[in-house]
């Protein structure tokens, strides 16, 4: 019983000693629930305004916190339209919000270690000496957005100075989860599809142009690594000769759908794409052993896209013919 009533007393002092340090405006750095819920309270009426204002496609409706450059960029109506439009869903969460006072205004890190594999830090140069970082998670179906929104203490009160809008998932994975799920690709020799995952990596693997993530070091090695080994065992056109007609694929990418980030095949035909029937044919055969020639590319997704091509585009011809074709693996 006494040593119950000594942590109490520990922990209520270690939390009075916090508030009125930030009372104090001693330098520091609080996040999440470590904030001062007097502040707090602050910061997140703040983001109540904004979040309704971007919800609402409405800039005018949070103008009370913007600062006065913010006010004059003429860039806020499109990333409030972009912001709107990851925002219906109404499957919105604040990820992490930090509460910083700053001792110099020189190069400041701040590490949020309580992400396991997707732990990052902050690495950015402060504005002012208090400042204020909300990370909102913007859900899109299978997707995931980050709304970072930068607030500083101005000379004339609490301002919203930036806002950011970048990708944080990919089908339901962030940057150093896909690297995970590479990693086993390439213990089974899936070299293409490690080259995909890894590009569905980079693309979400700067939510906001202050974040990095720890192991970013780590999966840019193994990124070089893998292109190398991709380029000495692929070369484009890949001659299809298990297909009679032996189309010959120069392009695989990652392409987006309405459900999400799926492959895109891009291959040049022999046929005369006017005759869809013969197309279709041949892209059906296509699909057979389109295994064998990527092993793994065919796996665990939604769908495989594929364009065939009558020439290769930029070529000679002033017009080059192609039509679209998507296989539902699931």
């Amino acid at each position: 019983m006494i040593f119950s009533r000594s942590r109490c007393f520990i922990g209520w002092l270690m939390a009075v000693l916090v508030a009125l340090n930030a009372c104090k405006n001693g330098p520091g750095t609080w996040k999440n629930e470590e904030i001062p819920s007097g502040i707090a309270g602050d910061f997140h009426n703040m983001n109540q305004t904004l979040l309704a204002g971007l919800k609402a496609n409405n800039a005018k409706l949070f103008e009370d916190i913007m600062s006065r450059t913010m006010l004059q960029d003429v860039n806020i109506n499109r990333t409030v339209e972009l912001c709107s439009i990851r925002m219906q869903s109404g499957q919105n969460s604040l990820l992490d919000e930090f509460y910083v006072v700053h001792q110099y205004k020189r190069p400041n890190v701040i590490k949020a270690n309580h992400h396991g594999a997707n732990n990052y830090s902050l690495n950015y140069q402060p504005g002012t000496k208090e400042m204020y970082f909300a990370f909102y998670l913007l859900k899109n179906g299978t997707d995931k957005w980050l709304l970072t929104a930068y607030y500083n203490k101005l000379d004339y009160g609490w301002k919203l100075t930036e806002l950011e809008l970048n990708p944080y998932a990919i089908q339901g994975k962030t940057a150093p989860e896909l690297y995970e799920v590479a990693k086993q690709k390439y213990a089974k020799g899936y070299l293409m599809d490690v080259v995909n995952t890894l590009n569905l990596s980079r693309s979400c693997a700067l939510p906001s142009t202050i974040w990095r993530y720890a192991k970013e070091p780590e999966i840019d090695e193994f990124y070089s690594k893998v292109i190398t080994e991709a380029e000495a065992a692929y070369k484009f056109p890949l001659i299809v000769k298990q297909l009679p007609t032996q189309p010959k694929i120069f392009r695989v990418f990652n392409q987006p759908m309405d459900e999400g980030m799926f492959p895109m095949i891009y291959y040049v035909s022999k046929l005369n794409l006017k005759d869809t029937a013969a197309l279709k044919k041949e892209n059906m055969q296509l699909r057979k052993v389109i295994g064998q020639v990527m092993p793994g590319i065919d796996l665990d997704k939604k769908y495989l896209q594929y364009t065939a091509f009558d020439d290769y585009p930029g070529g000679a011809k002033k017009s080059v013919m192609h039509y679209g074709l998507i296989d539902t693996l699931q």
